[in-house]
């Protein structure tokens, strides 16, 4: 068995989840084993940058059961401090490579986010590539995180053993963290824009555009309008942070 505690490591303010992306399908399939609820989430620079900024979500990233690094950017940035960070485990790429999984060990599924026509198309596409994931519902991410009880109630009442959560931050981390013992789903992962990619309407970037660490520019390209401003603020926050880090370490 795993200790996950010997396989953390902190940077910039957080407790870091040190898996390969076999080893957290592993971690998977052994909470959903369990039955008991657990959170999953990666994280991008962009993130790493609104939790330094928000003691709420940086309570929620060190609270979760797997918090892993999410582009090489900061990959990158961590081996450069001496961090002994495992390669990024991407959200879609974590999702794309447990469908199989959850495939064969015929688990079930809950698929939360998106537009509504979105969401539909990628449990189309779940049910044509994985037709033993049992996908007992859906819900478009467009509500009112207050007032979530009815979608909570109805995830928690099909009882899947995964849900994917594709909204965006801080929302899909408030609303995992809000209602994560109350739905009593044992995965819980944060998706982001892993919904788009599956139903199509995005495309996931190239692996080697991701080892270049401008993933985020592959992203921005697709929706210029909706991620230049995120995209060019929070970059710029996340230099500051490793330049404060560099500081620290001289003093």
């Amino acid at each position: 068995m795993i200790n996950s505690e010997k396989r953390k490591f902190n940077f910039l303010g957080l407790k870091f989840s040190n898996y390969t992306i076999d080893e957290v399908v592993e971690r998977l399939e052994h909470f959903v084993k369990t039955t008991k609820p657990h959170m999953v989430s990666t994280i991008t620079a962009e993130l790493v940058a609104r939790a330094n900024e928000s003691k709420d979500l940086k309570e929620i990233y060190n609270n979760v059961d797997l918090l892993t690094i999410d582009s090489f950017i900061i990959y990158y940035a961590a081996r450069l401090f001496g961090k002994p960070a495992a390669k990024p485990v991407h959200a879609t790429r974590l999702a794309l490579r447990f469908l199989p999984v959850m495939n064969n060990k015929v688990y079930s599924l809950y698929v939360l986010g998106a537009k509504d026509d979105v969401v539909r198309k990628a449990v189309e596409n779940i049910k044509a590539q994985y037709p033993r994931v049992n996908i007992l519902g859906f819900h478009h991410g467009y509500f009112d995180i207050n007032n979530d009880k009815q979608i909570v109630r109805d995830i928690k009442e099909k009882r899947p053993d995964v849900l994917f959560v594709g909204m965006s931050s801080p929302l899909k981390e408030n609303f995992i963290s809000k209602n994560l013992k109350e739905m009593n789903i044992p995965v819980s992962i944060a998706v982001g824009g892993g919904v788009d990619i599956i139903a199509g309407k995005c495309r996931l970037a190239p692996l080697w555009v991701s080892k270049l660490g401008v993933e985020w520019f592959y992203r921005f390209a697709q929706e210029p309008k909706r991620m230049w401003k995120r995209y060019t603020i929070t970059n710029i926050k996340f230099m500051g942070l490793l330049v404060k880090e560099i500081f620290k370490g001289k003093k």
